[in-house]
């Protein structure tokens, strides 16, 4: 507290003693000094996860030993925390420090919320780690493991890491997404409160909002969820219970931008359960919910937040604004910018297949842009508000239950006639429930629409399977009440081959369908062409694997779209309809199912490297539309032209494995560590290191895709890079054949690491991978038919991963 000169002489005034006036005047005089020094005296913060006595003395330690005159180190566990929540105490510790440092030996939640605190508050951070403990649960996690840090062993040489200057790397700045304006951390597995939220979202708050979903992408870097959250005008996470590696890694997410929040003063609301302990930083500062219903609540209540925040938010426009924080290339995923994918989208000959309805499968690998078709396909067939689209984007979840309850009790007939009824009633509600929704407000003044907009909205709400959230929770819902009419018609108690057509329409629909489908029929004859895009179809199974019912409910639905056409066709209306589903899955369950003759399938797969660079180009150039400079003088100016002897755009491409998201994420990594250390164009070390942290990304991917199809193949990928060397068809067979028994489980796990990339066979001194022969799988599988010694090949993007630093 400060004194003036005015209170000490009023003081004084007052005090008949003069010896006390001079003591007054000199302890004064004693104040004003000791605060001018501490005002010029540097305060640093430091944090450290507790637990272990040994650690916490030498840190203490160290910070007493790294304290002078003019700069003050001190450890979280020496200042007092009496009388104030800990959150509180810690936070107001950060905001007075001059710099803070993070020590990231072991994975703690309260030091990642701390940490993401800081750099909200734009603090010089830095970064520590004891030598002596193991780092692979921080590199697990993926999330700090990709920012630098000091590393020390013993006290004498973290005394001299904590006595160095206070300097930072500089975080870039980001723009605000106006049109997605909130980002949900999703948790690892869908669940019913993170669907619940989604839906108030969408319904209540009616938000369009962008994500972070573990199920498409399984790393998250520091800098991605900086950018991430500096985007936008709201946050929200799930905290998640357990223990397991892919709670673990949500929560540390969940930590960081919780915190970087808190620190930029971004609305953010951290959802867990009444049960939930959280860390101590965090227990008082969650949103709880105990009733699905109560999220509904904190989504209204964060709507107002978020709208506050963004009409008084004012965007200032830095002087020294650098090229590389406007240059950008996107968002690996595509639903996180579906607003403006329109302005960088390049129009291929499959993506006007799929528009103009030829194509109805439509297959590619995990990061192709499957999606970003189908939404480029939704929104030029919306712009014709006579055309009914309708797209759906599922999770496997909302089918668990039908699928246990049901597929696992019926014979193989009776399955696949329950999956294709229960799809044809889905697909005749949805189209019901949209007609409805698009024309609820334009019936009443078209006398042509009302008529058969009531007759259709009085049939549909007779049988109200669906509710009213979103196509998840409608679904979810539909599911489970097919299964309650199994139950209660005792169909699953009778010999599976007694079982009739009649008696299992019957449990699916609860009463005839055919009458709500002629009303929509009769209805559409006042509007365009009906469009049905379903996307996500790769989520429907179960975490054991991809299984034969599930290529069963995936081709059930290809046949119930195939029959509504059919009967769209005898009354001479237009229904145009597209599915998505990644191409290994087709490849080896479903091609193997369907009538393949009947089915117009088109590959979405990248073959022609040409396409693929000018893809790039043409979404950086939509990003530096306002930069009046021809191509080769902006990337000159962004991007030191080669990276280990090879132009950056082949580099690129090479390590993308021809797959857009993979390119999306080398460049902007790469970018945003550029960005990070203050440079005026991208190095050679930042593509590098972009390339290395891009590898654990793809490694951690194809490792998934393998265990979809080989269910026991889950971690062999990682086991084959580290046995790299000298690698044969027979040594990959041997390393198999640890974890799977049977010559075709091994057969069947080379296949599909063929076709995913991750595996290339040498053809002379190059080595062919799948992209390299057209996505013939069968030549190269040619080319190791009975040879043993047959010399294979990982990619190197995958072997850049656990390359030395």
């Amino acid at each position: 507290m400060s004194v003036t000169q005015r209170q000490v002489e009023f003081i004084g005034a007052h005090m008949k003693d003069p010896c006390q006036v001079g003591k007054l005047y000199r302890r004064v005089h004693l104040l004003r000094a000791l605060l001018a020094i501490r005002s010029q005296m540097t305060s640093v913060f430091v944090a450290y996860p507790s637990g272990n006595q040994y650690h916490s003395e030498m840190i203490t330690g160290a910070c007493a030993a790294a304290s002078t005159g003019g700069r003050v180190v001190s450890a979280w566990s020496t200042l007092d925390t009496s009388g104030s929540p800990i959150a509180q105490s810690v936070e107001s510790w950060i905001e007075g420090a001059d710099a803070f440092v993070a020590d990231i030996s072991l994975v703690n939640a309260n030091v990642t919320y701390e940490l993401g605190y800081a750099i909200g508050l734009d603090k010089p951070t830095r970064l520590i780690r004891s030598t002596h403990l193991d780092f692979k649960p921080i590199k697990a996690v993926g999330l700090l493991d990709t920012l630098g840090y000091d590393g020390y062993d013993y006290a004498d040489k973290l005394r001299r890491i904590l006595s160095k200057p206070d300097e930072t790397n500089r975080w870039g700045e980001v723009a605000k997404n106006k049109e997605q304006p909130l980002f949900i951390l999703q948790p690892p597995k869908p669940t019913d409160a993170a669907m619940r939220l989604t839906s108030a979202v969408k319904k209540i708050a009616r938000i369009k909002f962008r994500n972070f979903n573990p199920a498409e992408i399984s790393r998250l870097n520091a800098s991605e969820a900086y950018g991430l959250v500096l985007s936008s005008y709201g946050v929200i996470a799930f905290w998640m219970d357990g223990t397991n590696e892919e709670v673990i890694r949500n929560n540390q997410r969940a930590a960081f931008i919780y915190g970087i929040a808190r620190g930029k003063g971004i609305p953010c609301r951290l959802i867990a359960h009444d049960s939930q302990t959280l860390p101590l930083d965090l227990h008082d500062q969650a949103h709880r919910w105990w009733k699905l219903e109560d999220l509904d609540t904190v989504v209204a209540d964060f709507r107002g937040n978020l709208a506050d925040f963004q009409n008084e938010f004012v965007s200032i426009k830095h002087h020294d604004e650098r090229l590389l924080e406007t240059l950008t290339c996107g968002d690996p995923v595509a639903e996180n910018e579906a607003t403006t994918l329109a302005d960088h989208f390049l129009e291929t000959d499959a993506f006007q297949r799929t528009l103009s309805g030829e194509a109805n499968v439509l297959v590619g690998r995990k990061g192709s842009g499957k999606t970003a078709v189908f939404l480029q396909v939704r929104d030029l067939s919306r712009a014709n508000k006579e055309n009914i689209v309708i797209d759906l984007i599922p999770d496997g979840y909302q089918l668990i239950k039908m699928k246990e309850f049901i597929l696992d009790k019926l014979s193989l007939g009776t399955r696949k006639e329950v999956i294709a009824a229960f799809w044809e009633y889905v697909l005749w509600l949805e189209i019901a429930y949209k007609l409805l929704e698009k024309d609820e407000l334009r019936a009443l003044r078209d006398q042509r629409l009302y008529p058969g907009y009531e007759k259709l909205k009085s049939l549909f709400e007779q049988r109200v399977d669906t509710g009213t959230g979103d196509f998840s929770e409608r679904l979810k819902r539909l599911a489970q009440n097919v299964v309650d009419r199994f139950r209660e018609s005792n169909l699953v108690d009778l010999e599976l081959n007694q079982l009739d057509s009649s008696k299992v329409l019957e449990a699916i629909y609860g009463q005839d369908v055919r009458m709500l489908r002629e009303a929509v029929l009769e209805y559409l004859r006042l509007k365009g062409f009906v469009l049905f895009l379903f996307d996500n179809l790769d989520r429907f199974w179960t975490p054991g694997g991809f299984t034969d019912d599930d290529a069963m409910i995936v081709v059930g639905l290809t046949e119930s779209m195939q029959e509504i056409a059919r009967k769209f066709r005898r009354k001479n209306l237009d229904f145009r309809w597209g599915i998505f589903v990644r191409s290994d899955v087709y490849e080896f369950l479903i091609r193997g199912m369907a009538d393949y003759g009947k089915l117009a399938v088109q590959s979405l797969e990248w073959a022609d490297r040409s396409l693929l660079k000018q893809l790039f180009e043409q979404r950086l150039k939509a990003s530096a539309i306002d930069i009046r400079e021809d191509w080769p003088t902006l990337w000159s100016r962004a991007s030191v032209s080669t990276v280990a002897g090879r132009p950056v755009l082949d580099f690129l491409i090479d390590g993308s494995l021809m797959r857009p998201r993979y390119l999306i994420r080398l460049f902007e990594t790469a970018r945003r560590r550029a960005v990070t250390f203050g440079r005026g164009k991208i190095a050679e070390e930042d593509y590098l290191v972009a390339l290395k942290e891009l590898g654990w990304q793809v490694l951690e991917d194809l490792d998934r895709e393998i265990a979809d199809l080989v269910p026991k193949g889950s971690d062999l990928l990682f086991e084959v890079v580290q046995q790299r060397e000298n690698l044969t068809a027979s040594k990959l067979r041997y390393i198999a054949s640890r974890e799977l028994k049977d010559p075709e489980s091994i057969g069947k796990l080379i296949d599909v690491m063929l076709w995913n990339g991750s595996l290339g066979v040498m053809e002379g001194d190059s080595a062919r991978y799948i992209f390299d022969v057209g996505y013939k799988r069968q030549y190269l599988a040619t080319l190791l038919k009975g040879d043993d010694d047959a010399s294979l090949s990982l990619h190197p993007t995958l072997v850049a991963a656990l390359s030395a630093s």
